[in-house]
């Protein structure tokens, strides 16, 4: 009895371990073959009395048509393989001719499901009789146990090496700065923010890398906001807030305004040219298919415009003026023309939004075409940004792999084409002017109260614009369009790790910026470098079957470890690269 107790105890202890690590247990299940499934797949089985057609649409496609999935018959067991990364709605029609239908269309609907599918797992789909019924035959496993395992170990390895520290009473002091005298020969700096951008470029780091192949990591279709769509405004944004501490740092120095923009502009240049060298790693080279822009373009684009104008129209000596609302509202009266460039450019982008269209388009359309909507503007992919970028810059040269193009089909677009140029000049605008609160604002209170209060006004202003929903709001928060609910949203949020960054690394001093900050002293050369070493072994490898999030998990953690590695010994050996 106790070896049959026993038995049954180690194998529920095996499958839980088998779930953990997203292994199916089995190669072969009623003769599906479990081993051929990739990662977030799973095996629908049909089972009916008469000639159906099974249709579905996804969650992450709006308004789209349902699409043809499978055709049963009586006569044969039908199955195929289904994605369960995010749900979708199903509907069993009898009539079943036609690989679309559209929401609107109710003849011949049998029924309309929305199951709820895991990995690896296996379903029966039942259509005899009245309505139909899913049942699971299989339990797929559980995909986020790899993570929750990854942040036990993180959690468990940063208690132990604060536990060492104690013990070996090692403790350094948190005024002092980690790595020698030539940062500290750089200037009196905020941990803070090397801590928030090493924070940003190790999750881009990581996402670039997969993120383990959870799609709430890495970046919303079209509508939306997603983890890893939060990396790229926040770099926008942290360069803003560098800024007013540069130029000002540059003005104590005796340096001539005329050569703070001469070098702001080589900087924008150099930058710019080497996103487009970057593109070719994973592109095309050829003259003809070059793409233009991208992520350092972006950049740089932004960078030009705020850091150039601030350095034109910033005093070299500010004088506030007199009495206490003048006192309280310091920081932004400095920043007076850089309010009144970022209203131009936000009236510029509305009015071109709404007024340019290709001519066979809606004004003011801000869809991903294609099916979107059941096809109402299949060709106006990306609205005004879209027709744009295919006018000026043609087709070929914009980024050709976008999740949009997909999911709803219909011409390309490119994320980080010409007019977002103008919103993310906006964002390194708001930068500036939390970079400002840190040069008028002395105190650690005055500081944080003023970044959490705005965080909280972007955050709303984001979110009515956008209607406090995905997608149907005025202005929807949109990466690829980079629309203005995005710049503020996203903002907010890096408002609101700052400060958290700020009160733990200088206000409080409690924290020194752990393994972040490093990574943050050398921001830029981590982005190039991970770029160049995309397909290079050691920093990405892979194993026959990747096809778990487990394996992919391992792999994107390894690859941001060593970088995170690299750039501890790079600021050990005091080397930092800047353009």
């Amino acid at each position: 009895m106790n070896e049959t107790v026993d038995k049954d105890a180690w194998l529920w202890i095996r499958d839980v371990m088998r779930s953990w690590l997203e292994d199916p247990g089995v190669e072969e299940h009623q003769g599906l073959n479990m081993s051929a499934l990739s990662m977030d797949q799973a095996y629908i089985v049909g089972v009916t009395d008469r000639d159906v057609g099974v249709y579905a649409v996804s969650d992450d496609c709006f308004r789209c048509p349902f699409e043809l999935q499978k055709n049963l018959s009586p006569e044969t067991e039908g199955w195929w393989v289904v994605n369960t990364a995010k749900r979708s709605t199903w509907r069993v029609y009898s009539d079943a001719t036609e690989n679309y239908t559209s929401a609107r269309n109710t003849s011949g609907l049998l029924c309309q499901l929305r199951p709820n599918l895991g990995e690896f797992g296996v379903y029966t789909l039942n259509t005899t009789g009245e309505g139909c019924t899913i049942r699971t035959t299989r339990e797929p496993v559980d995909i986020y146990m790899p993570l929750l395992l990854l942040l036990g170990v993180l959690l468990a390895a940063w208690v132990l090496y604060g536990m060492m520290r104690l013990i070996m009473s090692r403790v350094r002091r948190s005024a002092k700065l980690r790595y020698g005298d030539k940062e500290l020969a750089i200037q009196q700096r905020l941990r803070a923010l090397d801590t928030f951008r090493g924070i940003a470029i190790v999750f881009m780091i990581f996402v670039n890398d997969g993120a383990g192949g959870y799609w709430w990591l890495e970046h919303a279709t079209w509508n939306g906001l997603a983890a890893g769509d939060l990396v790229f405004p926040a770099f926008l944004w942290i360069m803003g807030v560098c800024i007013p501490l540069s130029v000002k740092s540059a003005f104590a120095k005796g340096v001539p305004r005329w050569k703070i923009v001469f070098h702001i502009v080589r900087r924008s240049v150099m930058m710019f040219l080497l996103g487009i060298s970057l593109n070719t790693i994973y592109g095309s080279n050829m003259l003809v298919e070059l793409r233009i822009f991208g992520v350092l373009q972006r950049l740089a684009v932004a960078y030009l415009v705020s850091a150039g104008f601030y350095a034109l129209t910033a005093p070299k000596y500010y004088t506030p003026p007199r009495g206490a609302c003048g006192q309280a509202l310091k920081d932004v009266l400095s920043c007076a023309w850089c309010w009144v460039l970022a209203g131009v450019l936000i009236a510029v982008h509305s009015a071109i939004t709404l007024i340019i269209h290709d001519p066979d388009c809606p004004a003011g359309y801000l869809g991903p075409g294609g099916k979107h909507d059941e096809w109402v503007a299949p060709e106006c992919s990306g609205g005004a940004a879209g027709y744009i970028d295919r006018l000026l810059l043609g087709d070929s040269h914009l980024y050709q792999h976008s999740d949009a193009r997909n999911v709803y089909g219909g011409p390309v677009t490119d994320p980080e084409g010409l007019l977002g140029c103008l919103t993310s000049a906006v964002q390194a605008l708001l930068g500036v002017q939390a970079g400002a609160t840190v040069l008028l604002q002395r105190s650690h209170k005055a500081r944080v109260s003023r970044w959490l209060a705005w965080a909280l006004v972007f955050a709303l202003a984001g979110a009515l614009l956008a209607g406090f929903s995905r997608e149907h709001g005025v202005v929807p928060i949109n990466k690829n369009l980079w629309s203005m609910s995005f710049v503020l949203v996203t903002s907010a949020v890096s408002l609101a790790i700052l400060s958290i960054c700020y009160t733990f690394t200088d206000a409080w001093r409690l924290w020194g910026g752990g393994p972040f900050r490093a990574p943050g002293l050398n921001a830029i050369a981590l982005y190039i470098g991970h770029s160049i070493c995309a397909h290079l072994f050691p920093f990405h490898w892979k194993v026959p079957l990747m096809r778990t999030h487990a394996i992919r998990l391992i792999e994107a953690v390894w690859g941001t470890a060593l970088w995170v590695i690299i750039a501890h010994i790079m600021a050990k050996k005091k080397v930092f690269i800047t353009l």
